[in-house]
């Protein structure tokens, strides 16, 4: 199976990597702080329709982990935003269809899409997107579903791991390990009771795999650990992990926040036999790790 990610962020340089021992695995996009570290990367802009005629789709599992807004953005005029964001979008698509993909993959955002729930959520609960984030992944989830193209649109919770650039700031556990370990000032913008889902990046990568080879289509699919865990459990597991304090700040965030969610995942465990198989304290030991030989402490 022929597998092309797109996007090489984040997601896009991890998923590679995990991918490409079980795949025929490329990844293709635009020059980004990783790209370096990709030397078969190809150089294309995905959201070019003359530039994807000139790439071989045919038949290819496609993995959009481009990512086109912060999930931290904000516009004085949201339907214009959102309608500016799905104009790209329409043109991938109907890039993907002309090109004969055999399978889109769609990152939708499982820890924003439901908004705010106090029992782990499934697949056929109502939406409620809050943020401008939030909203365009359901926009463009019906942006797919409406194309009459092959799809799986994964709810992801919050992966963290792998490897990550240290400019860019993603994801609050990584962020509070270098913080600890640097003694640094941890600003933080939502209640350290807000609740989340937090699953390892190889984690991700598996259930990933699962779907291609069960051959899952035409599903919108929630990809997590199904335990919540709370900010100040966060916290707690860091300082046990790194044997330092965090010294917190507390901020006000310009967009609106979910205060707890938790994603029920049995929809993909019975699609796939899915597991978590790196626990919420394994992951941060790893974490740990990584980050103490990148800044040599």
């Amino acid at each position: 199976m022929r597998v092309i990610i797109l996007g090489c962020g984040y997601l896009g340089y991890n998923l590679y990597g995990l991918l490409k021992d079980h795949f025929e695995t490329e990844l293709w996009g635009i020059e980004s702080p990783y790209s370096a570290l990709v030397p078969e990367m190809t150089m294309v802009n995905a959201f070019d329709p003359g530039a994807m005629a000139e790439q071989d789709l045919k038949d290819a599992v496609i993995i959009d982990a481009i990512g086109l807004i912060a999930n931290n953005a904000s516009a004085e005029n949201e339907e214009d935003a959102l309608n500016r964001l799905y104009i790209p979008y329409s043109r991938l698509i109907n890039s993907l269809k002309l090109g004969g993909v055999r399978l889109f993959v769609f990152f939708s955002s499982g820890g924003t899409i439901y908004g705010n729930t106090d029992k782990p959520i499934s697949e056929d609960h109502p939406i409620a997107p809050m943020s401008l984030y939030a909203k365009s992944k359901a926009g463009i989830e019906e942006l797919i579903r409406n194309a009459d193209i092959p799809y799986l649109i994964l709810r992801l919770s919050n992966p963290f791991g792998g490897y990550q650039i240290a400019e860019k700031k993603q994801g609050v556990i990584p962020i509070l390990i270098r913080k600890a370990l640097l003694g640094e000032t941890f600003e933080m913008y939502v209640n350290g009771d807000s609740v989340r889902d937090y699953f390892y990046i190889s984690d991700l990568g598996q259930a990933i795999a699962g779907l291609l080879e069960c051959g899952a289509v035409n599903e919108t699919i929630n990809v997590g650990s199904g335990q919540g865990t709370s900010l100040y459990e966060i916290i707690q597991l860091v300082e046990q992990t790194t044997e330092k304090s965090v010294e917190i700040t507390e901020k006000t965030s310009d967009v609106p926040v979910v205060q707890s969610i938790v994603l029920n995942i049995d929809k993909l465990k019975n699609l796939t036999g899915y597991e978590p198989e790196v626990s919420l304290q394994e992951g941060i030991a790893l974490e740990t790790a990584r980050i103490k030989k990148e800044i040599n402490v």
